[in-house]
């Protein structure tokens, strides 16, 4: 696989390919099993569970972070009152705003941290629900404390952030689950590729448990389950 300076230079090439159909949106942002996309009963079993544990309902304004080419921000679209959607990659927003677009819907693209900064000063919105889908991985502690910190900016303690498909370090061998995958994984250390092969991070439970407890901050974790995932946990954060 290439090698990439960071993940700007990542996300510039990452499946950077023209959208002719649904599918191709899936291939985008790798909701894949075997290059296949994933089943429709389980997209749709995926964007169910989100909504259930945010409890979002048509009066709720929900903040999407890493929202991709907006294939499950679409979604939540047909749920809140008003989704306001962001994403680093360029080519990622566009297609969200060609293909997935709708009136109660807005994608930003920017990065996670200066949107943030600016959602601050922005007093006409008060969110309390925040979403990340499968993008922890992008970013390391340091990074998840000031995302935090910055919510508890905006909103107060009263907000709700869930952070879904978080690739579990103590479960990893799930994933790498075979000698030669084993040995692909030793392999990328060794070169030092930071995106590991665009997996990115494995987070350890308690590198976010030493972030929320340093800002006072409520956590629960819950390993995924096939057909999911049997790597990756989702983290429920609350300010109160």
């Amino acid at each position: 696989m290439e090698q990439f300076n960071d993940w700007e230079d990542f996300w510039k090439k990452w499946h950077n390919v023209p959208v002719a159909t649904e599918a191709d949106l899936y291939y985008q942002v790798a909701k894949t099993i075997n290059k296949e996309p994933i089943k429709k009963e389980i997209f749709d079993l995926i964007n169910k569970n989100i909504a259930e544990i945010l409890k979002l309902d048509k009066n709720e304004t929900l903040i999407e972070l890493c929202c991709g080419n907006g294939l499950c921000t679409y979604e939540f679209g047909k749920i809140c009152k008003q989704v306001i959607a962001v994403d680093y990659s360029p080519h990622l927003i566009e297609t969200a705003k060609q293909h997935k677009s709708a009136p109660n819907v807005t994608y930003h693209r920017a990065n996670v941290l200066d949107f943030l900064e600016d959602l601050k000063k922005d007093t006409s919105v008060k969110p309390t629900k925040y979403l990340m889908n499968d993008s922890l991985a992008y970013f390391e502690p340091k990074d998840l404390e000031q995302i935090l910190r910055l919510m508890i900016d905006i909103s107060g303690r009263e907000f709700v952030f869930l952070i879904r498909g978080v690739p579990n370090d103590e479960i990893k061998w799930n994933y790498y689950n075979t000698p030669e995958r084993r040995q692909f994984y030793d392999d990328l250390q060794a070169k030092g590729d930071f995106t590991n092969a665009g997996m990115g991070k494995w987070w350890k439970p308690a590198e976010i448990q030493e972030v929320c407890d340093k800002l006072q901050l409520n956590w629960k974790m819950q390993n995924q389950v096939p057909p999911i995932s049997n790597y990756r946990m989702d983290v429920l954060i609350t300010g109160k």
